[in-house]
C-alpha cells in the first residue's frame, strides 16, 4: 500500500507540473491476462553446501478489474495511471502430498501501472508505454514450520489500443498489454548452516486483454 500511495503522489505531482489541469478521465476496465515466469530452487545441506537445484516453468490466467484515471497533455499524449484493486493468485503447488505436506502459492497485489497513452493518426488507434509495479506475497504452509519472505517487482509495460467515443464524453477501448518485471528472490528463513532453501522467480512476463469504459468531464 506504501509504494501505491508513492505512485499516485508521484502521477499527481508530474501531472500537476507538466500540464495546465484539466478535468480528467476515469475508466473501469474487465481484463483477462496471462502470465509465466522460471522458479528455481535451490536447496541447501547443514554444511552450508548447494545439494540440489530444481527449475520449472510456469503458467495461468487470471480475470480482474481495475481502474484507471487519466490526464491530457494534449490531442496526442495522455499520462495514466491504473490500479488493480484485488489480489491476484497463482495455482497453488503441493509437495509431499499426504506426509509432510506442504503447499505453497504466490499472490501478486497492489499491481499498479502508470503510463503514456500517445494517440497515433489511424482513427481512434493510440499506444501504451509504462512503469508496472505489484507486490509478491509468498503464502505457504511448511511441515517444517519455516516461511518464505515477501518482496517487490517493476516492470516495463507496452500495449496497443483503440478507443471508440460514443456519446456525453463516454468512450469504450479495446487494448493489449505485454509487460515483463524485474526477478525476485524470497528464502525460508533459515540460515546457510541450517538447511536452507531459496527461491527465485525469474523471466516473469504476462499478456492482458482489456475492455474498459471510459468518462471524460
Amino acid at each position: 500500500m506504501k509504494k501505491l500511495i508513492i505512485a499516485i503522489s508521484s502521477f499527481l505531482v508530474i501531472a500537476t507540473s507538466a500540464m495546465s489541469m484539466g478535468l480528467p478521465k476515469v475508466g473501469i476496465s474487465g481484463n483477462y491476462a496471462a502470465y509465466s515466469a522460471t522458479g528455481t530452487e535451490q536447496n541447501y545441506s547443514n554444511a552450508g553446501v548447494l545439494d540440489q537445484t530444481s527449475i520449472t516453468r510456469g503458467a495461468f490466467t487470471a480475470e480482474y478489474a481495475s481502474v484507471f484515471i487519466e490526464m491530457d497533455f494534449n490531442d496526442v499524449i495522455s499520462l495514466g495511471i491504473d490500479y488493480v484493486p484485488t489480489d491476484i493468485d497463482t495455482p497453488q503447488n503441493v509437495s509431499n502430498e499426504g506426509v509432510d505436506e506442504n503447499t505453497v502459492k504466490a499472490t501478486f497485489s497492489d499491481l499498479t501501472t502508470i503510463y503514456a497513452k500517445i494517440n497515433v493518426p489511424l482513427g481512434g488507434t493510440y499506444l501504451k508505454v509504462g512503469m508496472s509495479q505489484v507486490d509478491v506475497e509468498s503464502v505457504e504452509t511448511m511441515s517444517s514450520g519455516n516461511s518464505y519472505g515477501n518482496d517487490s517487482t517493476t516492470g516495463m509495460t507496452i500495449g496497443l489500443g483503440y478507443n471508440h467515443e460514443v456519446s456525453n464524453g463516454i468512450s469504450i477501448r479495446a487494448e493489449l498489454t505485454a509487460s515483463e518485471f524485474d526477478d525476485v528472490t524470497a528464502n525460508n528463513g533459515v540460515a546457510s548452516t541450517g538447511n536452507r532453501n531459496v527461491i527465485k522467480v525469474s523471466d516473469m512476463i504476462g499478456g492482458r486483454g482489456s475492455i474498459s469504459i471510459v468518462k471524460a468531464f
